[in-house]
C-alpha cells in the first residue's frame, strides 16, 4: 500500500511512528472508533408535546428536526428518559372519516407525511385505547 503525503512534515511525522501502530487489522477495534459506530446506529423517538412545555423538553434532551418539523430523542441503544416518556408518540390507526372527531378529542394527534400515519403522545394513546 502507498500513501501519497503533499506535506514533507507528515512525511517526517509518519517516517518516525513505528509500523505496528500504522497497520491494523478489521479485526481489531479501539476505544475510538465503538463511538462512531453507535453513533451511526443513533434512533430518532419522535416525540409530541405542548408548545408550553418546549423548555423542558429540551433540558431533558429533546431537539427539532426542521425537515420533519417533529420533535425527537436522539437515542444509541432505543432508550429514553423516564421523564420523556409521556411525550412519546406511538401511532395511532385510524380511519380517514373519523379524523375529525379524534382531532377534537386527542388534542396531540399530528399527522406524519413521510410514513403516512397519525401519531399521539403516550396520555392521549392511552385515552384511544379506552375509546
Amino acid at each position: 500500500m502507498f500513501i501519497k503525503l503533499k506535506s514533507p512534515l507528515l512525511v517526517k511525522k509518519m517516517s518516525k511512528t513505528p509500523t505496528k501502530e500504522l497497520s491494523t487489522t478489521s479485526n481489531e477495534t479501539t476505544e475510538e472508533q465503538l463511538p462512531v459506530k453507535q453513533l451511526l446506529k443513533k434512533k430518532q423517538i419522535q416525540l409530541l408535546f405542548p408548545y408550553a412545555e418546549r423548555q423542558e423538553a429540551k433540558t431533558l434532551g429533546a431537539k427539532w428536526d426542521a425537515n420533519l418539523k417533529m420533535w425527537y430523542y436522539p437515542s444509541v441503544d432505543g432508550s429514553i428518559p423516564e421523564e420523556l416518556t409521556k411525550y412519546k408518540a406511538p401511532d395511532v390507526f385510524l380511519e380517514y372519516d373519523d379524523k375529525e372527531y379524534y382531532k377534537n378529542v386527542l388534542t396531540s394527534m399530528k399527522f406524519d407525511k413521510l410514513r403516512k400515519v397519525w401519531m399521539v403522545n403516550t396520555k392521549d394513546f392511552k385515552t384511544f385505547n379506552k375509546l
